[in-house]
């Protein structure tokens, strides 16, 4: 037979516990007690109980002897026999409003108790394994999950099959003692409430006991499962490559791009943006529509009607200065025209509605039909560009500009009109409201199946036209269940409004755009102007993407120092912050000089290198 010093060591090498393994040996009447041993009454000068003097030995190394005159818990008391259960035991009262509900339930949770039959045993004695002076009826380990299912698979190691265990959440040095001899098996212990409170046992602590006479075979079972490969601590499987924060993984990225293994693409640049890094410099782009058709040839008129045309005109411009993302994008006409009202076209600025479907009669409003997305007007060979451009895979973000509800509200209305009806008929306007954010919600939905993400313009939301609390009250309820639309569909939405809007960036933000794209103050009186750069970057704190704003009206006339100096000035205002695209205020004219552009485009490059913003160099 192994002596207790020898299995100690190898608990010791296979489970390693945290705490000293626990002989338990129950002494009969005239069996002695140790004179080593600590007697709780005579030697703390305090009564005691099983679970307290199991965590003296396993914590503190102490042999101990707990007797009926040095225990104080009842239960306990009863449960090795020191006493014959009381009444109060018998009738489930002790369980009762604490364990059970009923005492009905407590005498079935009483009579579930393992006991030894009063008198049976006078003494618990416990003392550390390796310095047990005594043959332990019981070794108890408090150990860990993992630890506890070692010694369960070393248990079945020659048996096979499982190992059964009961569980009550009370009286566990029951379960420790009396079970684990009377069973002669080993048991897995939930230590009980009392034990926690008490014993001190921890919230990350089980336990499990093994009848002496099975020691040889448990620590061959964990020799056996130990050789099998199963090991503690638990072997963790390592031979993988681990998905580390898209942060850290930009910084290799990085270094392969400098090594020549690797490069940046359009698209990377623009994604970097979106998880708040970097990537070799900043994303850039300038907001284009009608430019890319007339660099092309093409009339406005034509840009914005000849989808094929179109498509082509976008693809050439992205071949010649290769922004970071591309827009399907024609104008900000053909919703409202969907809805029946009329597009003036000319041949140097952008389309416009010069007839407005309710501008004469409201009432006309209960009418009006939803346009669809597939068969209305426009609609159908704007999605026809979006798929073009998606099917096209330039290597860069794609993106589609929509028209906002409350834009669209103004067109069919009329923008005058409707600054009085924020007056005269507020009802009005959210009557509308709910119809053309319904309508873009489906407008979108259409969009966002081409594959392309996804951006509602809304010029006319401008605190430049409107004042905060128009936007508050009118539209910044649509605008954040527009995009609660979108979010649940996972999907971002950016938006872009144009002139000031710093007095509603809060706003906006609570709205739950993803990016904001905005213009430069418009306020007339130079001492008053805020750089909505600057001031977007301090109120967002991170929380959106920001787009902008180098000055889109100078690229029909510019010099190429006077843009550098734009682009520096955005470049230096957030470039460092990261979650910034460096792009122009609005949509740049349709005849803007194509030179213009690319110098936009080089002092991006140059300026916004992230090793010249970082480094100095």
């Amino acid at each position: 037979m192994i002596d207790v010093k020898a299995a100690d060591r190898e608990l010791q090498t296979y489970i390693r516990p945290q705490t000293f393994p626990v002989a338990i040996r129950m002494l009969r009447p005239g069996e002695p007690i140790p004179e080593k041993a600590r007697r709780p009454a005579r030697d703390f000068k305090k009564l005691s109980m099983n679970c307290q003097v199991i965590d003296m030995a396993r914590r503190y190394g102490w042999m101990i002897a707990l007797t009926r005159e040095d225990h104080i818990c009842s239960l306990g008391i009863a449960a090795l026999g020191f006493e014959k259960p009381t009444h109060l035991h018998n009738s489930g009262t002790l369980c009762e409003g604490m364990y059970t509900e009923t005492k009905e339930a407590g005498r079935r949770s009483e009579a579930a108790v393992d006991k030894f039959a009063p008198g049976e045993y006078y003494a618990l004695l416990v003392a550390p394994l390796d310095r047990a002076t005594f043959e332990p009826h019981v070794v108890c380990i408090y150990a860990n999950p993992a630890q506890v299912m070692r010694l369960t698979q070393a248990a079945l190691w020659k048996r096979g099959g499982k190992l059964a265990s009961a569980f009550g959440g009370r009286i566990d040095c029951s379960e420790i003692i009396v079970t684990t001899m009377r069973t002669d098996r080993p048991q897995v212990i939930l230590p009980c409430s009392g034990d926690r409170i008490f014993g001190q046992t921890q919230d990350h602590e089980m336990a499990f006991t093994i009848p002496w006479a099975q020691m040889e075979e448990i620590l061959e079972g964990l020799r056996g499962t130990h050789a099998g490969g199963i090991r503690y601590p638990i072997t963790q499987f390592m031979e993988y490559e681990a998905k580390l924060p898209a942060r850290y993984m930009e910084a290799n990225r990085v270094w392969d791009v400098e090594h020549g293994k690797t490069a940046y693409t359009n698209r990377d640049r623009v994604v970097a943006a979106y998880r708040r890094s970097f990537a070799d410099r900043i994303p850039v782009y300038p907001i284009v529509a009608s430019f890319a058709g007339t660099l092309d040839g093409l009339s406005i008129e034509a840009y914005c009607t000849d989808v094929q045309r179109a498509i082509k005109a976008m693809m050439n411009y992205y071949e010649r200065y290769q922004p970071d993302v591309v827009l399907a994008y024609n104008d900000l006409a053909k919703e409202a025209e969907a809805f029946g009202c009329h597009v003036k076209y000319s041949d140097y600025v952008v389309p416009s509605i010069d007839r407005h479907v309710l501008h004469e009669d409201k009432a006309k409003l209960a009418k009006l039909a939803i346009p669809d997305p597939y068969k209305t007007a426009r609609l159908p060979s704007f999605l026809e560009q979006c798929e073009a451009l998606v099917k096209a895979k330039p290597p860069t973000a794609i993106g589609a500009v929509a028209v906002g509800p409350w834009t669209i509200a103004m067109l069919l209305r009329n923008p005058e009109t409707m600054l009085l009806d924020t007056f005269e008929d507020p009802q009005f306007i959210h009557d509308l409201m709910r119809v053309t954010t319904d309508f873009c919600k489906t407008w979108g939905d259409a969009i966002v199946k081409t594959g392309i993400g996804l951006s509602f313009s809304e010029p006319t939301a401008s605190i430049s036209l409107i004042s905060p609390d128009n936007y508050r009250d009118f539209v910044a309820p649509y605008h954040k269940d527009l995009v609660d639309h979108f979010k649940a569909k996972k999907v971002g939405v950016t938006t872009h409004i144009c002139g000031t809007t710093y007095p509603i960036f809060e706003d906006v933000i609570q709205c739950g755009f993803t990016t904001f794209s905005f213009d430069l103050d418009q306020q007339a009186d130079p001492k008053l102007h805020v750089d909505q750069l600057q001031r977007f970057v301090e109120v967002s704190r991170g929380r959106a993407v920001a787009i902008g704003n180098v000055d889109a009206t100078t690229f029909e006339k510019t010099t190429k120092e006077a843009m550098s100096a734009e682009v520096k000035r955005c470049v230096d205002a957030a470039a460092r912050h990261s979650g910034f695209i460096l792009s122009t205020s609005c949509e740049i004219p349709p005849r803007s000089d194509p030179e213009a552009v690319r110098w936009f485009m080089d002092a991006a490059h140059e300026y916004g290198r992230s090793d010249r913003i970082f480094d100095g160099a």
